[in-house]
């Protein structure tokens, strides 16, 4: 059987080459990856869940990089097992992973709650109370004098 090579057959080998890249095999050698979160809004907090299967709390680190954004950072690791043999499968994630999560308005990083439990990091992220960031100023109608 014969197969006609057409133009767009250079296009697929790319895709090859894509995909190998990216294989199980491969995706090893990356070493990170992004855990999978859900986020709830409630009227006064963010509610995130992750999946961290694996990952132990002192290889979790958790930061404000502004009064929006939300850092978490970690590493796990595969246990190592010794013997024979080589890898048929290799799909869980390991290595360093890293998520941000910007929020559209600041939120109150003081009273912030995380909580690791069953593979599972859950968050709870409160609002800032609006009138806490407002101030009024008034303004005066006669001239300010200054002192010389």
């Amino acid at each position: 059987m014969t197969f006609n090579r057409g133009p767009l057959s250079a296009v697929g080998h790319l895709w090859d080459d894509y995909d190998q890249l990216f294989s199980n095999k491969h995706r090893a050698n990356l070493r990170i990856f992004a855990p999978s979160f859900d986020i709830r809004e409630t009227e006064d907090a963010y509610h995130l869940s992750g999946d961290l299967p694996g990952v132990k709390a002192k290889d979790l680190d958790i930061e404000f990089q502004d009064s929006h954004s939300l850092n978490i950072k970690g590493h796990t690791e595969r246990d190592s097992t010794s013997g024979e043999g080589s890898w048929w499968v290799s799909e869980r994630s390991v290595g360093d992973f890293r998520r941000t999560f910007n929020f559209p308005s600041a939120v109150n990083q003081e009273k912030v709650h995380a909580s690791l439990k069953d593979g599972v990091l859950s968050m709870t992220v409160p609002k800032t109370d609006s009138t806490a960031t407002t101030t009024k100023i008034t303004v005066d109608t006669e001239p300010v004098e200054s002192s010389s």
